[in-house]
């Protein structure tokens, strides 16, 4: 049985202990939200730290709410996924954030886990997430501190894959995010979020963290998050598919936006689908094949996952299909 390594917990109460806390250890700690994935972590010695600084009792974190006379949606990072997927304001603006919600591993951890979490969620590597007895097989790869990739031969960077199923869609619905500190709050869009680097996933520095999430116009669009994985819970996503557009009563995908998920090391919007979908109507067929042909063009996944790179390539384009006959079905219904 792994075991977690000695360390401390600090609880702060509110915003002022928590800028405290984090300015009093200054290095060499982790925020704690629901820890679904990090402790597990720690349990494999992939986070070397003896401290961490718990977010749970931060009510300032915590909940949603819905201005309708703006249609803005604000969810608090450390509102967990359960509470995300019976939010009645998420049912009534969006529901499909709700949906992709669900998808994520099961009850029990959805329980615990919180947005802010599957946010922040640390790239994923078939070659990275094993015990500290098992990595020493291998060299050291990027993650780890070496300049090799296990999974890419030669690869000059960290190929490990991006695997948290809520931010493609809320990428392609417009979400912004507010990052606080000592210093004061910054608000910026999601996608800007995130790096592409493997190593480091997200812009977040270590005396900063995630307070909430933003969306506005949510009333105004239809969204979907469709994705491939090998057990219908506890999964992460092998593939995935956000699509999020304007509606209309005349069923054509008007400002459309297209996310994909689980291949590559970052969520990664695709704007030549987009722009092949933008205007059309989603009976066309033609249209559909060619937005499908370019996002498997786009999707570039490599082997450190448990499914077949070329299988995950050729799902993307088949769950974006799959998604348009969802729409058309909903017109014919």
């Amino acid at each position: 049985m792994l075991k977690l390594p000695p360390l401390t917990i600090l609880r702060p109460q509110n915003r002022d202990e928590l800028i405290s806390g984090i300015a009093d250890r200054q290095s060499g700690f982790k925020l704690l939200g629901g820890g679904t994935d990090l402790i597990n972590g720690m349990k494999k010695r992939l986070y070397p730290t003896a401290s961490l600084i718990s977010l749970k009792r931060i009510r300032e974190l915590k909940g949603i709410t819905y201005d309708s006379s703006r249609d803005h949606l604000t969810i608090g990072a450390m509102t967990t996924l359960s509470e995300l997927i019976a939010a009645p304001a998420i049912a009534k603006t969006q529901a499909a954030i709700a949906d992709a919600a669900k998808t994520i591993a099961a009850p029990p951890i959805r329980n615990q886990a919180t947005v802010g979490g599957n946010l922040c969620l640390d790239t994923r590597c078939y070659f990275f997430n094993q015990s500290r007895s098992w990595r020493k097989l291998a060299p050291d790869c990027f993650k780890c501190g070496g300049q090799v990739c296990n999974a890419v031969p030669g690869a000059k960077e960290c190929r490990a894959v991006f695997s948290a199923d809520l931010p493609p869609l809320l990428i392609a619905l417009n979400a912004q995010i507010t990052i606080d500190s000592a210093t004061g709050e910054k608000t910026i869009p999601l996608i800007d979020f995130y790096t592409g680097d493997g190593t480091k996933p997200n812009i977040l520095h270590e005396n900063e963290y995630l307070s909430r999430i933003s969306i506005d116009n949510l009333s105004a669009k239809k969204s979907l998050y469709r994705k491939f994985r090998l057990r219908k819970a506890l999964d992460f996503p092998l593939a995935g598919v956000a699509l999020a557009f304007e509606s209309n009563p005349e069923g054509t995908f008007t400002n459309p936006q297209i996310i994909l998920n689980a291949v590559a090391s970052g969520p990664i919007a695709i704007p030549e689908a987009a722009t092949i979908l933008a205007g059309k109507s989603f009976n066309d067929e033609e249209v559909v094949q060619n937005a499908a042909a370019a996002l498997n063009a786009a999707a570039k996944p490599v082997a450190n996952v448990g499914s077949k790179p070329f299988y995950r390539k050729k799902m993307v384009g088949l769950l974006f299909k799959k998604m348009v006959a969802e729409l058309v079905a909903g017109q014919e219904a």
